[in-house]
């Protein structure tokens, strides 16, 4: 088999990242390519950094945010009642697995939205499913479900995080 069918193969399987890595690795010339053992975990690393990043981009893009923010952007200061080590606790992401709530409040535009998007990001980093709505949309939306009888079906999607 040469390599061009086994690119060709490796696509049709959808092994994409694998896919590129093996392309890159044969445009090598051949005293610098590695060995066979070396070759295959580079693949399959690959393929896994591939897929974590397309899942990433897709729970991002799924997750409809306002802003494309990072917590590194996010300025602390004692006047917004927000230190680096508050927002380091959300940066890790574990409230989520705790089952805790983040109720951010403050003045219009201080920075909530901003601050709930950076969280979101981070969250889809950490390869979770976010689902991003403003308080008076959500409630429209829920209040317009119940109306035509969708109500408990969003519900159990918000629930399960099925977006």
């Amino acid at each position: 088999m040469t390599h061009l069918n086994t690119l060709d193969l490796m696509r049709s399987l959808r092994l994409t990242g694998m896919a590129d890595r093996y392309h890159s690795i044969m445009e090598m010339p051949v005293h610098q390519q590695p060995e066979a053992g070396i070759i295959l975990a580079q693949l399959v690393e690959a393929e896994f950094l591939y897929r974590n990043n397309r899942r990433m981009l897709s729970a991002i893009k799924n997750a409809k945010f306002r802003y494309q923010a990072s917590l590194n952007d996010v300025v602390c200061s004692d006047q917004r009642n927000l230190s680096r080590d508050t927002l380091a606790t959300m940066a890790d992401c574990s409230f989520i697995e705790r089952g805790e709530n983040i109720i951010i409040t403050g003045a219009t535009g201080c920075g909530k939205s901003y601050l709930a998007s950076a969280i979101g990001y981070q969250a889809c980093m950490k390869g979770k499913k976010v689902a991003y709505f403003s308080l008076p949309k959500l409630l429209g939306k829920l209040k317009s479900d119940r109306l035509d009888g969708s109500f408990r079906k969003e519900m159990d999607r918000i629930e399960n995080k099925t977006y």
